[in-house]
Formats: structure tokens, sequence, C-alpha cells
């Protein structure tokens, strides 16, 4: 009896804390601030390898268990009570940072702008010879650095036999895409040249299979050579990665969970970050399924007199249906690498649960690999193994990276594959078919997560206050136009006003606007500034749908209303 005691107090305790742990926006008079100041100058951090090997099992095995240990965690996942992200601003969004810059999802980019992503040289130069100064002939997917005529250095990846455009484009067109997201990541370039533009730098050494150490020399090369895709005249294609060190001094691979401890500008468990969680969704749409700590970068860099860390997104080999060596397999995508969890529903199931991934792997291009939207279902995404900032998300983060992923229309999509140089019409026409398909999909399912209005805007039209907004459900086509916002404005728990409207767009009158400020008692306390307005949204006969919430500030001595903040409450 004494123990039932405990728990139930155990129970009752963890339910007030989730009860009392709602998000609330920190709301200022001046509206949302747009930039975190985290490219204070810093001390030189020190340099971070992690043993690849030990965080696979840390990830899929450790971290799992002590997931499962967490009696707080848990509950708030079965409550639907998960922690908000730390770093969003009162408008819901992610401001500029040192990990990100809003760029398509927030204000659109062109078609051309999307294809021109990272532009920071035209490319190696082919005119001259290329001095191959670091070699890479271990593992699947052989590679080499090499330093132009004009000193720029570039890492030099290949297509494997047999997949002659995958790995190339898809590498392409997946570092353009997570620019126009908006996160920090190399430039790629497709380049072609003949094989005998290439010396090997006097003096280089290698470990070579059999672990021996010796100089690399132009047999070495040419054995690279064999393993990879050559054009009909010769030539051989290849995606040319800029070296980052153009940036500064690479420190090695974030971690998308914890802080980095030599980093004062690092202010949020990278766990509670919304461009990590939000990666989820992003990174959903082309299948990058290699998504790790090790395929990421901590660079410090020197901007306008200060030095300090920024982080990249690298290595896109794996996107799309490329594999990196080969076709992508049907399984990844699906599950993690070590999946402990499918292992246990295979177990209490007696083996008699069955994944749709299984019955899939056909490969139509070899150009493309495996890619498919058919059994693609957006909330069923697994990455190579559990990442931390994954397991937290919140349907609003997911509604974040949803948003964006959107915001590629089909002219954008073109121009991102245009990017890939693919050879073949058809192979371009069914990966388009394929990302439209995909990117309808996530925004169904994630839009329906919550109230998918955004874009506020608001301005006064004489002494009328407009507020309009886009439903992003209708803007892309999503649902049919039938829809219909009811909204209430209160100050404090008092009902001010509520009505109904049948556009994006609700007009507060003179006389609305009275009646809100009527209300206004005259205090030094900031929350008696606010004004809350709740829109729910009905579509054909259905429920209403959870609010969007806006909060006005009212700035009494100017007698005018400012919209400060914006929550997709889910």
């Amino acid at each position: 009896m004494k123990n039932y005691m405990k728990i139930s107090l155990l129970l009752l305790s963890l339910m007030l804390m989730l009860g009392c742990s709602g998000y609330k926006p920190v709301l200022q008079p001046e509206g949302p601030y747009w930039v975190d100041d985290d490219k204070q100058d810093i001390p030189e951090p020190s340099s971070k390898d992690p043993n690849l090997a030990w965080m696979s099992i840390k990830r899929s095995s450790f971290d799992q268990i002590e997931d499962g240990l967490d009696l707080e965690r848990n509950f708030r996942i079965l409550s639907d009570e998960r922690e908000e992200a730390a770093n969003i601003n009162s408008f819901d969004e992610v401001p500029n940072c040192t990990w990100f810059t809003n760029r398509h999802g927030f204000a659109r980019m062109t078609p051309d702008e999307i294809a021109e992503g990272v532009d920071l040289t035209p490319g190696p130069d082919t005119s001259g010879p290329w001095l191959v100064f670091r070699p890479k002939v271990q593992g699947t997917t052989p590679g080499f650095w090499i330093e132009d005529s004009r000193g720029d250095q570039y890492v030099i990846k290949f297509d494997p036999k047999g997949y002659p455009e995958m790995a190339t484009a898809a590498a392409a067109m997946a570092s353009r895409y997570f620019h126009a997201c908006g996160y920090n990541v190399p430039q790629e370039t497709i380049v072609y040249y003949r094989p005998e533009i290439l010396q090997v730098k006097e003096g280089v050494k290698f470990e070579d299979k059999a672990g021996v150490k010796r100089e690399f020399t132009q047999q070495d090369l040419e054995d690279i050579l064999k393993r990879v895709h050559h054009e009909p005249d010769g030539r051989i294609r290849s995606l040319a990665s800029l070296s980052l060190g153009i940036h500064g001094k690479i420190k090695g691979p974030f971690s998308y969970s914890g802080r980095r401890s030599d980093d004062p500008n690092d202010w949020f468990d990278h766990q509670d970050r919304r461009e990590l969680r939000g990666l989820y969704v992003i990174g959903s749409f082309i299948n990058h399924y290699d998504l790790k700590d090790q395929n990421s970068l901590d660079i410090y860099v020197e901007e306008n007199g200060n030095k300090f860390l920024k982080h990249f997104l690298i290595d896109f080999g794996s996107t799309f249906g490329s594999d990196g060596q080969g076709p992508k397999p049907p399984i990844k995508g699906y599950a993690n690498m070590i999946d402990l969890r499918d292992a246990f529903v295979s177990l209490i199931t007696v083996g008699l649960k069955t994944w749709d991934w299984r019955g899939g792997g056909e490969v139509i291009y070899p150009s493309i690999g495996y890619f498919e939207a058919d059994i693609f279902q957006p909330d069923k995404f697994d990455p190579i193994y559990p990442n931390p900032a994954f397991e937290d998300k919140t349907d609003r983060d997911c509604y974040w990276g949803a948003k964006i992923v959107m915001a590629f229309r089909d002219s954008d999509l073109r121009a991102l594959i245009e990017t890939g140089q693919y050879s073949n019409p058809q192979a371009e026409e069914y990966l388009f078919e394929t990302l439209k398909k995909r990117r309808d999909k996530i925004g169904r399912f994630w839009f329906s997560k919550v109230n998918p209005l955004d874009y506020f805007e608001t301005e006064y039209a004489g002494s009328d206050l407009r507020i309009r907004f886009d439903d992003l459900g209708i803007k892309y086509e999503l649902w049919p136009q039938d829809a219909v916002y009811d909204y209430e404005i209160r100050y404090g728990k008092e009902l001010i006003r509520k009505d109904r409207v049948k556009t994006g767009e609700i007009i507060l009158t003179q006389d609305d606007l009275n009646r809100m400020t009527s209300a206004f008692k005259a205090t030094d306390k900031k929350e008696d500034y606010i004004y809350r307005m709740d829109i729910r949204t009905t579509r054909g006969n259905g429920d209403p749908s959870k609010p969007t919430r806006l909060h006005f500030w009212y700035h009494h001595d100017e007698n005018k209303f400012s919209l400060v903040g914006v929550e997709h409450l889910d």
C-alpha cells in the first residue's frame, strides 16, 4: 500500500509539473527579435574528432535506454506536452544565428537564386593542372583533395560504376536545397574534366589497404580512377566540394545534443534548437538518411573583427535515391541502422508486424537510384541512428520545417533538379513528380497538426486595423477553399469581441478598437498591455482547429496596437 501511495504521489507530481510547463513567448513592445547575437568574439576552441562507431552505439542503444527510463520525459510524450524549442522568437520563428539564416521559407528566393546556392568560386579551373595533395583510398567511396591552378582546394567525389550521375547529382542538389532552407553548407559544383590534368604532389603519404604507410604514386591515383564511372568520351564527372577551410579553421563536428563547452556563444542545448528539430522534416523530404553528428562541422571564422564558431551541414552524397556507393536500399529512411524499437515491435508481435518498405527496391533510373513517394510517410522517417533533436521534436517544430519544404514550388523544384545536370529528361521528370508528391504529403500531414495560418501582416487603414494572413493549406492547394475563421479577442480573461470571417483578412473597426482600449487599465504590469486573439479554422463540416494565437501590444501613449507575437498551438 505504501509503495502504491508513493507511485501515486510521483505520478501526481509529474502531472502537476507538466501542467505548469507550457511554453510562453517573451513579448516586447517592439515585437520579435530576428537576430541571435551569438557572434561574440571567443577564444579559439579545441578540435574534436568523435568516434563514429561509438557514437552509433551510444545513439542506438544507451541513449534509447536512458530515454526509456526518463519518467518525466515519457509522461510529456504520452500527454502530448513535449517542451517547445528554446530558441524561437515571439513569432514562432528561428532568428538568424550562426546555425541558421532565414531564406526561402521566410522570404521567397527566385529559382535562379536557389540554383546558384553557395557561390564563392566558379568551381575548379579545368584549363590548368590539378595537384592531388591528399588521397582517400579506403572505404567504398574513393576520392581525393586537389588544388587547382587558382590555388583553390576541393574534395573530389565520384559516381559509382553502373550509376552515372547518381551521387554527384544528389549532393549538388542537396547542398543547394539545404542552403535555400537556411543552413550553412559547403559549395558543391559538378565538374567534367580529363584525367590527364591530375598530377600527384611530390611527397604525399597515405596508408594503403595493407595498413602500410607509403608514398602515394601516379599508379595509386590510376587505381582510384578505375573504380569510378567515366563518360564515353573519356572525361570524368565529379563533384567538387570547396574546402570549408576557406571559411576558417575546422574544429570538428557538432553534436545534436548538449552544448559545446568551449563555445561561450552556445546558449541552447542542441536538441532544443528548432532548426535542428525541424531538420527532421526538411531532411525527410529528400531522404537525407545520413543525418548524424559526423556529417556536420564547426568552423572557427572571423567576421567584422570577431572570431566565433559557425555550424555547417556537410556530406550530401546519401540523399534522394543515392547511398553514395550505390542506390539507397529501401530500408534507409524507414528504420535506424540498429533499430531497437522495430526489433521490440517484431518481438511482441511474434514477427507478424510488416513494414511497407519491405516491398520496395525497384531502381527505375540508375541516375536517380531508389527514391519513391508512394510509401513515404512524413512522420515515419528514420535516419541512420536516433537523433536527439528529432526525438524531442514537437508538432510546432515540424510545422516550421514543413512550411519551409512547402515553400519549394514547382518552378523551384525544377530549378533544383537542373543543378543535378541529368542527361536523361525522363529521369528528371520522374524525380520532379516524386518530389512533388513527397512535398505535398509533408504539407498535408504536418499542417493538420496545427492551424496553418501564417505570414501575418497588420496595418492601419484610416481608423481601422487590418490583419491579413495566409491559410497555407489553401495557399498551397492542399485543401478546398471552404474554410471559415472564427476569432475572439480577450484582454486577460475578459472577452472583448468574437466574430467569423471567410477570407484571410480581419478588420477591426474603430468601434472594435474602442472596446479593446476601454478594457485597458493603466498599470506598471507589462502583461496588462497584451491583448490576445485566437483564430480557429473550420473546414467543410469538420470541427474547429486548434487556435493560432496572436498577441497585440497596446501602446497607450499612441493609442495604437501592434502585433508582437504569433503562436501555432498544438
